[in-house]
């Protein structure tokens, strides 16, 4: 850490993250088992869950120009007011397209909220201590995640009270952000190049998509899934997402000390394998209770850990006033990914059964995982040429 500034800020911004998780753990299952209830089809579950990612893909092009015109703050603080009006909204309007109106626009809000916590974070944190900073945020989200689920566990489906509670929260998340001081001094470069930095650094731009693809495809339909396995217990199978995050919390913060001492790409390849080998055996083993937590736990600490291990690297590789396009640009593949995973999932369970849930995410997995080494090995052959 630079200074005592730092760690002050740190902590402010990290408390605030912890509290958007508490709202996304009550919303994501939330939202997917009451369009459950309406009768509503996988698909257009995922759909509907995808809107927050097409959000973030549609508005991250225009972020830096936007922090140039307006400020850090106040596109912070407007996104801090419209979040919770967004979310108070949903229970008033039982139609499926006013909800996708209505998660996209939870969609631009919190975007905001999330790329100018993780700029900041970056910015706040120094190169020797940057693996354990991002692990302690990574796991701070997923914290406030399982603390949100557990909370919409208890909350009755058809009374709508879970969104008051996230949306009361969130205004509870605005109380430290909402005048924060020594913000990095930059301009932002405002030409994002998507396909440039996707280019120059595929493996982390990989990652993020990878992440937004298993997450979205797990946090909106695992609830889905796991309905068969719990008798068809709403309250049973939402508790499942939080065995997910529980992975997500807790593993994040062994491969943060990781990345401090080991090749990172290696570690990525490890990961990789993982998730892979954990979503092909889901379908199979689910049905028996202690398999079943302990594999939602390693796949939700290997999700998360791309998430974490890509953001490591972003904030390696970038500094100054490009750091905050090379995060927008990490955000847009994270929800390009988000948007792809849970209509692709869904679509897979309508069409080849339950069981697609686990298969179809390794699928994709595995295309990544091939992607990657090559593109590492074409990195070291082209270094070695150039040496």
């Amino acid at each position: 850490m630079s200074s005592q500034n730092n760690i002050k800020a740190l902590a402010k911004v990290m408390t605030a993250i912890a509290l958007v998780g508490v709202m996304v753990g009550i919303n994501l299952p939330l939202s997917s088992l009451t369009l459950k209830t309406w009768g509503v089809t996988s698909v257009v579950i995922g759909f509907s869950a995808s809107m927050v990612g097409l959000a973030t893909v549609l508005i991250t092009p225009f972020f830096s120009k936007l922090i140039n015109r307006f400020g850090q703050m106040q596109i912070m603080r407007f996104c801090l007011i419209i979040l919770p009006i967004a979310i108070l909204f949903l229970p008033a309007f039982k139609n499926i397209y006013s909800w996708f109106f209505l998660r996209f626009i939870i969609g631009i809000a919190a975007t905001g909220i999330w790329l100018l916590s993780e700029v900041w974070i970056n910015a706040f944190t120094d190169d020797k201590h940057r693996g354990k900073v991002i692990a302690v945020y990574s796991s701070v989200i997923s914290l406030g995640f399982i603390v949100g689920v557990l909370i919409m566990s208890f909350i009755s489906i058809e009374s709508g009270g879970g969104f008051y509670v996230s949306a009361f929260i969130t205004i509870i998340a605005a109380i430290p952000l909402w005048n924060m001081t020594d913000l990095p001094d930059f301009d932002v470069v405002e030409d994002i190049s998507f396909y440039r930095y996707l280019v120059t650094a595929p493996g982390l731009m990989g990652s993020s998509w990878m992440m937004g693809f298993l997450y979205a495809g797990t946090a909106a339909l695992l609830p889905i899934f796991a309905l068969p396995y719990v008798q068809d217990d709403y309250s049973q199978s939402s508790r499942t997402v939080a065995w997910l995050a529980s992975g997500e919390l807790t593993l994040p913060l062994i491969v943060g000390w990781m990345a401090d001492r080991y090749d990172k790409a290696r570690l990525m390849i490890y990961i990789s394998s993982i998730s892979v080998l954990s979503l092909a055996i889901l379908p199979m083993i689910f049905n028996i209770p202690f398999l079943r937590f302990l594999l939602l736990f390693i796949l939700g600490g290997t999700i998360m850990s791309f998430y974490s291990l890509g953001l490591t690297l972003l904030g390696q590789e970038f500094k100054g006033k490009v750091l905050a396009s090379a995060n927008a640009c990490f955000i847009f593949f994270l929800s390009l990914g988000e948007i792809l995973g849970p209509p692709v999932v869904g679509k897979a369970m309508d069409l080849f059964g339950n069981a697609a849930f686990g298969w179809s995410m390794s699928i994709v997995g595995f295309m990544y995982l091939i992607i990657f080494i090559g593109s590492n090995a074409i990195s070291k052959s082209t270094n070695n040429l150039g040496s």
